[in-house]
């Protein structure tokens, strides 16, 4: 197993562990409980996406790699502002000139790493599938979970401004936190299974 797998795996691990100790502590728990748990239960969801995707950009496979040998797709996704850097090169000097990018092309370049203060902190499908397109990979399979995905979203924002929920009972939490842990178990499980041959398929170049 590469150090890659590893990781993909040791990220996976932990995050799955954490939504199995929510699912047992959610049993026969109260409104209060049950309302932290289901913020934990997001929390799971975006983390992981999160720890999983920067373990691809972080590789080295990734990042001993010149400007012109990544995919585009992943380039546009983390590094949009490189077509601006390739139209200021552009002068009536060397627009005539057979290979006017050549060098910028030739050079090593580092892949933006996720800014996990600062971006996809509101982790629903829009923002999933924005992660899944960045990295070229096919998310069909989980596209079943997008409506779930957005309440859990809006689950953990209602407990963020409102706290416990009046009027919800607390059998109807208990279930919605332990349906809720299942449906991120399957996103981290898919988008898991998705990296493992990232590199090995070499879906990190052009």
């Amino acid at each position: 197993m590469t150090g890659f797998e590893q990781k993909v795996h040791s990220y996976f691990d932990a995050r799955t562990s954490t939504l199995g100790r929510i699912k047992a502590r959610s049993m026969g728990a109260d409104s209060l409980t049950l309302t932290a748990l289901g913020v934990l239960v997001y929390a799971q969801l975006e983390g992981g996406v999160k720890d999983l995707a920067a373990c691809v950009l972080k590789d080295p496979g990734l990042r001993s790699l010149t400007l012109g040998e990544i995919k585009p797709q992943l380039l546009r996704w983390r590094n949009p502002g490189e077509i601006d850097r390739f139209k200021a090169m552009l002068d009536f000097d060397n627009i005539a000139t057979p290979s006017p990018f050549a060098a910028m092309l030739a050079g090593r370049f580092e892949v933006k790493n996720i800014n996990r203060r600062n971006e996809l902190n509101q982790m629903g499908w829009e923002a999933i599938k924005s992660v899944y397109r960045g990295l070229g990979l096919d998310y069909s399979e989980i596209e079943s979970l997008r409506t779930k995905i957005d309440e859990i979203v809006d689950n953990r924002n209602e407990a963020a401004h409102h706290g416990v929920l009046k009027g919800t009972a607390a059998t109807i939490l208990e279930k919605q936190v332990r349906d809720n842990a299942v449906v991120v178990e399957n996103v981290l499980t898919h988008f898991s299974l998705q990296l493992l041959p990232f590199f090995v398929n070499r879906m990190h170049k052009r």
